[in-house]
């Protein structure tokens, strides 16, 4: 009884924690289910002196939407943000550049049919101290939206921690009951 206790408890407590990752892997055909059209941002981690863009491909707003743009960080206000207005496919390309003295995380959430967050960071570069109008990128340089990869959709879900805790509980009382049985049979 005490080994069909622990087997369960083990097989269960392995089952709940290997759920998320099994549900978020990328299925072996691309046409599994309808591909959500891609964002990507093709610059996460940029200097203060350059320039990330960041495209949403075609359908993911409604044509020629004109979509809200707002950026948050240190000194958000001084940052530059180009091309808000949807293409008539329903795509989006944004440029942002930082603020000349901004540093940190920032986030650009576009508010329209649909909403989306996109994080970059931005680190102070070698060149910080010199003035961001030289030599660099212009702010709406903007990159088409490319991609070959598999990407998988942002569905929004989220697995609970309970779950998870639950998982792990089952786990340790697995363990423990076969600790249990161990010691059981040295004692015998």
């Amino acid at each position: 009884m005490l080994k069909k206790l622990a087997a369960i408890s083990l097989t269960a407590g392995a089952l709940v924690l290997m759920a998320p990752a099994v549900a978020s892997a990328a299925p072996n055909g691309s046409d599994s289910y309808s591909e959500p059209p891609r964002v990507s941002v093709d610059q996460p981690i940029i200097d203060t002196c350059e320039a990330s863009t960041v495209a949403f491909g075609a359908g993911y707003f409604l044509p020629s939407e004109n979509v809200g743009v707002s950026v948050s960080g240190l000194h958000a206000g001084d940052s530059a943000v180009s091309g808000n207005t949807a293409a008539a496919d329903g795509s989006l390309v944004v440029s942002y550049r930082p603020p000349s003295d901004g540093e940190g995380t920032y986030a650009l959430a576009f508010d329209g049919s649909r909403s989306y967050t996109a994080t970059i960071t931005v680190s102070q570069g070698q060149n910080a101290s010199e003035d961001c109008e030289q030599g660099t990128a212009v702010a709406s340089t903007e990159l088409p939206l490319t991609g070959g990869g598999l990407e998988l959709a942002l569905t929004g879900g989220s697995v609970s921690p309970w779950i998870l805790g639950g998982g792990a509980a089952a786990l340790v009382a697995g363990g423990a009951l076969v600790a249990t049985g161990v010691v059981r049979r040295k004692r015998a």
